[in-house]
């Protein structure tokens, strides 16, 4: 029901919720939808495509038709063959000797090393060209943004042009998957994994896995040892404006993630996009901190048991991370949902990081009352009151500051008080579980900047009073 009325309240966040969440899922599941044609017939010349991974011709191997790699190094080993032009975007081209290419060769940020034939043209673009000493090229060599060595063995037919200014040979249009009349070939047919190397990547999955979540430990427990108090006032903050963290931590990790991306694909850009990583890294974990911290909150309520701060968010990261991580190691479609479930729970934490420091959806609180200016006490009475004497004060009056001091209670042990809430109870003269039972909701509202009726719901009173009893 506190989650209905919750979400009622705040149904613009929510909204936003909703289709930050389609538009992510649409954008997800959208190139699974545009499958290749399987029964469409070729016309003209074939075209292979490798996506995100290194091609490698070998001895002996030929490709019929043009190629072209998306972010990928291609090498071309002595008497291994290339019927057609060779398109690289951001990534290294090696013609080996004795390795051969019929067509052209076009790279888009990379460099180019051939020490084989080439019977087209060559052309780079923000990339070195290096023609070694067996090299022959029977076209042009172009280069844009990168220099061109060329050994003195090596046999250019055509133009060796340099500078800014160059018309460079455009790519051929990639295939458009579905589109009849364009087959999109396989360069080289995978080999099925053995059993043993099916064995030795399972185990490296769950060493990697176990090595993230311990990370994510370790970096809550440096933040709770570090800022423990922004650590509870961040968890407040997600507690108070849950649907508000979850919408602007999703955004931040989505166009965090595209960013990164973006200038990843750039050779140029990789140093920033490093940066950029380790930020993203380092608030996703100082987030999953602040989501643990609340999830482990919950379990211990659920459960009725107590635990201390530092183990209550250990497992609220634990649970859910090992079952991300199980989900993970499984591979294949598992890690889809893997990937989704770290989205969500991050999202919480990192999101809340940032409207706490952004300051955003803060209701300014009411201006505290004025207190009423005392009166001055008349001179004349105070003239005319004596002092007090040793032989005025009553001997058996007990004397209270000689009194030990009480010892105080940890308050942390009780649901929903955390070290920034131990603090303020006690800076307020709330000592012991006694005297905390002994207040009224109001009084413990104002000290610890709760509203009455959350005061209410924790039942934090009755908590202390079964403390101060001794059956808690």
């Amino acid at each position: 029901m506190r989650i209905i009325t919750h979400f009622r309240s705040d149904r613009g966040w929510l909204l936003a919720v909703v289709l930050v969440t389609a538009l992510s899922l649409g954008v997800t599941f959208a190139p699974a939808q545009a499958a290749p044609a399987q029964d469409a017939a070729p016309i003209g010349q074939e075209q292979s495509q490798v996506f995100n991974d290194d091609l490698t011709v070998r001895s002996g191997q030929t490709i019929d038709g043009d190629v072209v790699v998306y972010q990928g190094d291609v090498t071309v080993e002595n008497e291994g063959a290339i019927r057609g032009n060779l398109v690289v975007y951001s990534g290294e081209i090696e013609i080996e000797e004795g390795g051969v290419v019929d067509g052209d060769i076009t790279s888009f940020s990379g460099d180019l090393q051939i020490d084989g034939v080439v019977n087209g043209s060559v052309s780079a673009l923000s990339g070195d060209v290096d023609l070694d000493t067996n090299a022959v090229v029977d076209g042009d060599v172009s280069a844009v943004s990168g220099d061109i060595n060329q050994d003195s063995g090596a046999s250019v037919r055509g133009s060796v042009l340099r500078g800014p200014n160059l018309q460079l040979q455009l790519p051929a249009v990639p295939p458009i998957p579905g589109v009849p009349g364009i087959e999109m070939a396989v360069p080289t047919a995978p080999q099925p994994p053995s059993a043993v190397e099916m064995f030795v990547a399972f185990v490296w999955r769950v060493i990697r896995s176990l090595l993230v979540l311990a990370l994510a430990v370790g970096v809550a427990v440096l933040f709770f040892a570090w800022r423990p108090q922004r650590l509870e006032e961040t968890r407040i903050a997600l507690v108070e404006r849950t649907a508000l963290s979850f919408a602007t931590g999703l955004l931040f990790n989505l166009f965090g993630l595209a960013a990164i991306g973006l200038l990843w694909i750039t050779v140029c850009f990789r140093p920033p996009a490093v940066l950029l990583g380790l930020i993203f890294a380092a608030i996703n974990l100082a987030g999953l901190a602040v989501a643990g911290s609340e999830l482990g909150l919950r379990i211990e309520r659920h459960f009725k048991v107590q635990w201390a701060l530092p183990w209550r968010m250990i497992l609220g990261i634990v649970l859910p991370g090992a079952f991300i991580a199980a989900l993970w190691v499984l591979n294949g479609c598992f890690s889809f949902f893997a990937f989704i479930g770290a989205l969500v729970l991050t999202s919480f934490g990192s999101g809340a990081l940032l409207v706490q420091y952004l300051k955003l959806g803060a209701a300014p609180g009411p201006a505290p009352a004025p207190l009423a200016p005392v009166p001055p006490a008349p001179l004349e009475a105070a003239a005319a009151e004596p002092a007090p004497t040793d032989e005025t004060v009553p001997q058996n009056r007990p004397d209270r500051f000689a009194d030990e001091p009480v010892a105080a209670d940890d308050f942390t042990t009780l649901s929903g008080i955390g070290p920034v809430f131990d603090r303020r109870l006690k800076e307020a003269g709330i000592r012991t579980f006694a005297d905390l039972a002994s207040r009224t909701p109001a009084e413990i509202a104002a000290i610890i900047k709760w509203p009455s009726e959350r005061v209410e719901r924790s039942d934090l009173i009755a908590q202390a009073r079964r403390r101060a009893q001794g059956d808690g």
